[in-house]
């Protein structure tokens, strides 16, 4: 009742102002205006604090389809409450990057001051102490008493913890990526960084971002660290990689996707078919997917504006962009570059060759080529479009055993132990020449090659393999 009492007033008193104002102004009647006036106030909206994860930063950035809502939206909350510590894992290239960016952003709207590192940037535990203090004291302090320059950079650990708590005024959020690298650089920082909120007074939050997983961490430092708040990231399944992909294609050329007609399903026909299916033998980062997509996709409509092609025709669509493909996946910054040649033992050379011809070529050709007989070596024309459609299909599997028979066969010598061959795959795994993709470890181990092809060449030429003589392409 007091309340309807107190509206009953406020209304009639906002009544007799407008009246009056109305009367000497000669306007419309009061009952008019104070309907207007009701329906402006039931219009406006009360400021609350609901936490919503924005996807654009300013008017002319673009909406970013990122399917990580519920993570961003799950970690700003965390923080906002001033949770002490919150430990953000996930495999590469799930997205953390743009989960943090969107949570600092977040952040710093609810009134929280927020400081970023990036363990990258940082070589020593002093470069770790600046960039800390530096941020706070420009956030917390004018800028004309205090300056980047004149922060003082503390020698151990107490210096910094006491600087920090007397720079903080209000809650603060401190965002370290790539934390495992601070653990490298000193487990004793990273266990009084994951404390601060039991350090000092303020409210002070802590998130790591990292793609190590927590165990790892706590067992490299032991009891010492305090219980995080896990968060894990998964990484993207192939309909959200596509559906991101497409969306963004939509938004970045539409233009050229009106003129032909091409929507949302379209557009994830033609990314599921030219783009992932092809390359993600090569890389899982989605920003290469996406640039790879948005270069080709205009290869892929040329026929359709000519019109010698609908856009139903998938498969001959597909066979025009075949060549730029190629050319697009030795261009990718995520396949590992390597140099022209490598200084490497006889036998490590000799194996890296092999375990190129056994995930290149085909099993059923290993006794054409690697049999003994030389009547059986000889050369079968076989058409352009096979070879083109297995070099997409990039670096295949094989087992233990066929790399074995096929560096018998190309040493033509069996005198060189096992263990010594066993040794040479372990140093070319560790080189990231050649991958273990085998998990079970009670079944026969299965690797792939990743060396390049000039790489391969300039290796078997150094140690007298004749590569042409067992290279199903040439």
């Amino acid at each position: 009742m007091r309340v309807t009492r107190s509206r009953q007033r406020t209304s009639s008193s906002n009544y007799q102002s407008v009246s009056e104002n109305d009367s000497e102004n000669n306007c419309e009647s009061p009952r008019t205006v104070t309907k207007s006036k009701r329906k402006k106030r039931s219009s406006e909206t009360v400021p609350t604090t609901t936490i919503t994860p924005t996807t654009t930063t300013s008017s002319t950035t673009k909406t970013r389809t990122c399917h990580r809502e519920e993570q961003i939206k799950e970690i700003s909350s965390l923080l906002i409450c001033h949770t002490p510590f919150v430990y953000i894992t996930g495999p590469p290239n799930s997205g953390k990057s743009y989960c943090v960016d969107q949570i600092v952003m977040l952040v710093r709207q609810s009134g929280s001051t927020v400081v970023l590192v990036d363990m990258r940037d940082v070589l020593k535990v002093q470069g770790f102490y600046h960039s800390v203090l530096s941020q706070l004291n420009d956030t917390e302090t004018s800028r004309d008493t205090v300056t980047s320059r004149d922060t003082p950079i503390p020698d151990h650990t107490s210096d910094f913890v006491r600087l920090f708590s007397s720079s903080v005024t209000k809650p603060c959020v401190v965002v370290v990526k790539h934390a495992h690298l601070l653990n490298q650089l000193n487990s004793l920082l990273f266990a009084s960084v994951s404390v601060l909120h039991q350090l000092t007074s303020g409210k002070v939050s802590v998130a790591m971002i990292s793609d190590s997983p927590w165990e790892l961490v706590y067992l490299s430092n032991g009891s010492t660290l305090s219980p995080p708040v896990i968060v894990y990231i998964p990484p993207y399944s192939r309909l959200q990689m596509v559906d991101i992909i497409a969306k963004n294609l939509l938004q970045e050329h539409s233009s050229l996707c009106t003129e032909v007609d091409f929507g949302v399903p379209e557009l994830e026909n033609y990314v599921r078919l030219c783009v992932y299916d092809t390359l993600a033998v090569y890389t899982s980062s989605l920003r290469e997917m996406m640039t790879s997509a948005s270069a080709l996709l205009h290869k892929y409509v040329a026929p359709i504006q000519q019109g010698e092609l609908k856009k139903t025709d998938k498969i001959k669509l597909f066979h025009r962009v075949q060549p730029e493909l190629v050319t697009t996946m030795t261009q990718l910054s995520c396949v590992p570059s390597f140099k022209s040649s490598l200084e490497l033992p006889y036998n490590s050379r000799v194996l890296l060759v092999c375990a190129f011809l056994a995930s290149h070529n085909p099993a059923r050709l290993d006794k054409r080529f690697f049999c003994k007989g030389k009547s059986s070596r000889r050369k079968v024309k076989s058409r352009k479009g096979s070879k083109l459609s297995d070099a997409l299909k990039g670096p295949k599997t094989f087992p233990l055993d066929r790399l074995l028979a096929i560096h018998s066969s190309v040493t033509q010598d069996g005198t060189i132990p096992c263990s010594d061959i066993l040794m040479s795959i372990s140093s070319l795994v560790s080189k990231n020449l050649i991958v273990r993709v085998s998990v079970d470890l009670l079944e026969q181990p299965k690797y792939k090659c990743l060396a390049p092809l000039s790489l391969v060449q300039s290796l078997a030429k150094e140690s007298g393999v004749d590569f042409e003589q067992f290279y199903y392409n040439y």
